[in-house]
């Protein structure tokens, strides 16, 4: 008797402890696990009754009285069993109130048994011990309703066993341990009801119960099956807005998302178990090329109606102890911004064109400056000439009119940082382009063998004519450069040296600034400009007197020793600007 009670008592725990986890009204399983628990509660806690009382009228009232749990447990199993593993629950949803009938029926016959004897044909007192024991003899109902009950548990644990077959290893233990436990109360009615030894006078299915239920808390705090594939499914992945498919190693599909059903046109039941190139049929280009064992990740564009759909589609495999079990395929719908950037695109294209008119209008006016403030020099009197006052100023006007035409190029360099997506480029072929422009200067131009690519903005030739010219101009006796690289564990280091006056130690930080400098102080502040987008750095190491030594530190990722086929490099770009 204690143990039936200690039955009823786990029953509610694990009741309440569902009602507390979930919002029961939109995870169905939930709710149907809930009454289960009730309706185990409910029977057992009589059925102890109807073992504990003496007299045989008290005992099959405790019968009669257990008799609403005892009938419908079985139909709450199988509706939990149908939600949670994801297996015939919309035919079940269709028809559920149909599966009440017969556990109504029961418990009506078993109250109105005293009318027509058909649910129990008699029962009668016999001691087992000295316990006495209530013998029921079973009508033609009875054997009716323990028919429909035992399918229909059968049935719930076939779900099980199915849901078992088809999980992947990391569920299969918690799975299995549910299915044994599940089965425990069939193993322990079928004893009783064929009479075996003890159990012909007492029926151990609810003290099986009792055991099922310690499985079922055991499953929930230490595999928390409450909280697996069903509560992500109602509260995340039939949500989402990305696709989401999971295959198997063939490719076939094992789990699919609304969002990624909407995009293939297909309902969830013609999708299930075909093969994701079948299903999507005209869009299977998303997914071509890979094996299902690999990471991949792909931009692509979809044409539905009238309409261009872009998307990002990731696929990454699910690894069970180093061995993949299947992929995880993630539909992403990037349209959106797509379309933002293309807008972003088109109006820096405006923006730009302005800024080159006016620029081009500027320049002709700074030109003509110029060029009057030649004319004045020459019709000035030589008297003008040779004052100093003059002389000064019109060597300030010239100077201020060189100024402002640096400015103006330099606002063209800064206009078209970040424009461009980020390629590879190779950093030996990019170094002696620049080189070139200072061909006819003296300076010596060396470049270390071999080669590497970095991922840098397209302006990258750009950073090595300013630090040429740099050097050129503030270097003073400046007659060698030379362009070195090595790896400094996961980065790349690009080394620009000379052999001249060097960089003061005050100054080291500050060149990089914008204004800083003997001339327009532009120059490296473009350098680090166009560096910090993908995250480049640049440094100047090199001692006083000796030369100057800029390094640029190349993050992991962003540098890779340097391919020998243009092919690949110009697959490698298209890639790149994509993903931009």
């Amino acid at each position: 008797m204690g143990a039936l009670v200690f039955s009823a008592f786990i029953s509610v725990l694990l009741a309440y402890k569902a009602y507390l986890t979930f919002d029961y009204r939109r995870v169905r399983f939930a709710k149907y696990f809930i009454f289960l628990m009730l309706c185990m509660a409910e029977w057992t806690i009589f059925y102890a009754g109807e073992v504990g009382f003496i007299g045989a009228e008290a005992k099959f009232l405790c019968t009669r009285l257990s008799y609403p749990g005892n009938a419908f447990l079985s139909v709450m199993w199988l509706f939990f069993a149908a939600e949670y593993c994801d297996i015939g629950r919309n035919f079940i949803r269709r028809f559920e109130k149909f599966f009440f009938i017969v556990p109504v029926l029961s418990v009506l016959a078993v109250n109105t048994n005293s009318l027509h004897w058909l649910y129990y044909s008699g029962y009668s007192i016999e001691t087992f011990g000295e316990v006495p024991i209530l013998i029921l003899e079973h009508g033609s109902l009875f054997r009716i309703l323990y028919v429909y009950s035992f399918s229909l548990s059968l049935l719930g644990i076939f779900f099980f066993v199915i849901r078992f077959i088809r999980s992947s290893p990391a569920l299969k233990p918690h799975l299995g341990i549910l299915t044994a436990g599940a089965i425990l109360p069939i193993f322990g009615n079928l004893l009783y009801v064929k009479d075996v030894g003890p159990f012909a006078f007492i029926d151990p299915t609810a003290f099986s119960f009792a055991i099922a239920g310690l499985f079922f808390f055991w499953g929930t705090r230490e595999g928390e099956f409450l909280n697996l594939v069903p509560i992500a499914r109602e509260n995340v992945i039939e949500t989402m807005k990305d696709g989401y498919i999971v295959l198997d190693t063939e490719g076939n599909i094992a789990d699919i998302n609304p969002a990624a059903l909407d995009l293939a046109g297909k309902s969830r039941k013609s999708a299930l178990r075909k093969n994701v190139m079948e299903i999507f049929e005209e869009h299977a280009d998303l997914f071509s090329g890979h094996g299902w064992e690999e990471d991949f990740s792909r931009e692509a564009s979809i044409k539905k109606g009238s309409n261009e759909m872009f998307f990002n589609v990731n696929v990454s495999p699910i690894l069970f102890e180093d061995r993949a079990e299947g992929s995880l395929v993630i539909i992403r719908d990037v349209t959106e911004a797509y379309l933002y950037g293309e807008a972003l695109k088109e109006a820096n294209k405006k923006i730009n064109l302005m800024s080159s008119i006016t620029r081009h209008d500027i320049l002709n006016q700074v030109n003509v400056l110029s060029g009057y403030t030649e004319l004045l020099c020459e019709i000035l009197p030589a008297n003008l000439k040779k004052d100093p006052k003059a002389g000064r100023y019109l060597n300030n006007l010239n100077k201020s009119i060189e100024t402002i035409h640096s400015h103006i190029l330099f606002t063209g360099d800064y206009q078209d940082l970040g424009v461009e997506s980020p390629i590879w480029q190779s950093v030996r072929s990019t170094a002696n382009e620049a080189a070139s422009a200072f061909s006819n200067t003296g300076i010596t131009f060396s470049t270390q063998e071999g080669d590497v690519e970095v991922y840098a903005d397209p302006l990258f030739q750009k950073v090595f004519y300013n630090l040429f010219d740099n050097a050129l101009s503030h270097g003073e006796s400046v007659s060698e450069i030379s362009i070195a690289f090595r790896e400094s564990g996961e980065k790349a280091v690009i080394e620009v040296l000379d052999n001249g006056v060097g960089v003061p130690s005050d100054m080291k930080e500050s060149i990089f600034k914008k204004s800083v400098g003997k001339n327009t102080g532009l120059g490296l502040f473009l350098v680090k400009n166009i560096f910090s987008i993908t995250g480049i750095e640049i440094r100047e190491t090199g001692y006083e007197g000796k030369g100057a030594r800029f390094e640029i530190i190349v993050p992991p990722g962003n540098w890779r020793p340097a391919r020998t086929d243009p092919s690949l490099e110009r697959e490698a770009n298209h890639k790149a600007a994509l993903t931009a």
